[in-house]
């Protein structure tokens, strides 16, 4: 919850330093560091915490450092079209390369820690991440007068100071039960999930930023959205610690599993009616009070964003019961239902503004829906899919066969 916060307060100071028209340029940027990191990295940080770090971070160092490579030739070859949504200024195209490598780092370190059980670790590397990012900004405001390109490498240094340093002190064991192949063909199905979710999440600012003809336009629609997605800088980051819970629910029986996602949509759907009242009569302000009296936009927008924020949450959690039911594949599905609902309704609808709202309110909702629905009608037995089942089930021959030698002995 610190964390979340911080990050508002870190965008706010970025605000606060730039006009509206550069606070777009930040905004994109932002938007393509989140896919960058947690599209790519995401699934990586998941299987290492269901796996155990013990069993799997050979192989997790291995697929992050070949994630960051193919990141950093897709950044080098689509650098052309970055330039523009990001104001075209070539040292933030580096900074986005360079967030391809210490993010790989970032998340290992993350998924390490919740494997290893060490929660509290992980939380207050989160904090003191999202710190960094504060003072660093407020260093940078305060000593000079920059551009967006210049905040863009608050974040680098901040994630690179947090988490590099705690990644070589991890122990680095290269025998693990799970091998790198058996690890990559389990996460391949989340990599695509996470990055339509990062797409749905943040390529809309991006979009925006690229389509709109007045950058003013789409730096208020950035500190808005930013503002309203206060409960997903909470959530995001710690979806990954949600999978032990929902592993041992999911081991207890679907039953339990569907039952308390259940209650949880009960309890989202007071809490986005709340929001929703909440974000027509006072979000107009709040956004003024925090960003400026340059960044004002009308109440609906904010009400449609509001509910927009409530159904991923929904689909948030309902794609982790997904991966700790080992149902890898549908994880993949959900997202991309709403991805494509997204895309259509961003196709179809006029109006800029309205158009982002409604791409990621039907997206988010679509997408929530269809994860629902695949886990309720899954069948089969999710517990026998997990990575490094098939080195299990030779160690089990392989002890099968002493038993029997001895016997004939």
């Amino acid at each position: 919850m610190v964390s979340g916060l911080l990050v508002n307060a870190y965008l706010a100071v970025v605000a606060r330093n730039v006009t509206p028209a550069e606070y777009g340029y930040f905004g994109a940027f932002w938007s393509l560091s989140l896919l960058v990191g947690f599209g790519a990295f995401l699934p990586v940080e998941q299987e290492l915490a269901r796996l155990s770090p013990a069993k799997a971070m050979g192989a997790a160092t291995k697929v992050a450092l070949g994630l960051a490579g193919v990141e950093l030739l897709v950044v080098a070859a689509g650098s052309p079209l970055l330039l523009d949504p990001l104001g075209g200024r070539p040292w933030a195209v580096v900074a986005v390369a360079a967030l391809c490598l210490v993010s790989a780092g970032q998340f290992l370190v993350r998924g390490a820690l919740i494997g290893g059980g060490r929660l509290a670790w992980h939380g207050g590397l989160l904090v003191l991440d999202t710190a960094l990012r504060v003072l660093f900004a407020l260093g940078l405001g305060f000593a000079v007068t920059t551009d967006s390109a210049g905040f863009a490498w608050t974040l680098v240094a901040a994630i690179a100071v947090a988490h590099l340093p705690v990644l070589f002190l991890l122990p680095r064991d290269g025998s693990g039960e799970v091998s790198t192949s058996d690890f990559l063909r389990s996460a391949l199905p989340l990599l695509l999930g996470s990055v339509c979710a990062q797409l749905l999440l943040n390529g809309l600012p991006v979009v925006v930023a690229a389509v709109a003809t007045d950058s003013a336009t789409a730096g208020r629609f950035l500190a808005a959205f930013l503002l309203v997605r206060v409960p997903l800088f909470v959530a995001v980051p710690l979806q990954t610690a949600l999978l032990p819970s929902l592993t041992k629910l999911s081991q207890a029986g679907k039953g339990l599993l569907v039952r308390a996602l259940a209650k949880l949509t009960a309890v989202l759907a007071a809490f986005g009616l709340a929001a929703a009242v909440f974000a027509g009569l006072l979000g107009p302000w709040v956004v003024r009070l925090v960003f400026g009296d340059s960044y004002e936009l009308a109440g609906g927008d904010l009400v449609l964003m509001a509910v927009g924020v409530t159904a991923h949450l929904g689909l948030i959690v309902t794609t982790q019961a997904l991966v700790a039911s080992a149902l890898h594949a549908k994880v993949a599905w959900s997202w991309l239902a709403g991805i494509a609902s997204a895309a259509v309704v961003f196709a179809l609808v006029p109006d800029l503004l309205l158009r982002a709202e409604l791409s990621f309110l039907v997206g988010s909702g679509l997408g929530w829906f269809t994860g629902m629905f695949l886990l309720i009608t899954s069948g089969e037995d999710r517990r026998a899919r997990r990575p490094g089942h098939r080195v299990d089930l030779l160690r089990a021959l392989r002890v099968r066969a002493d038993q029997l030698r001895q016997g004939r002995r």
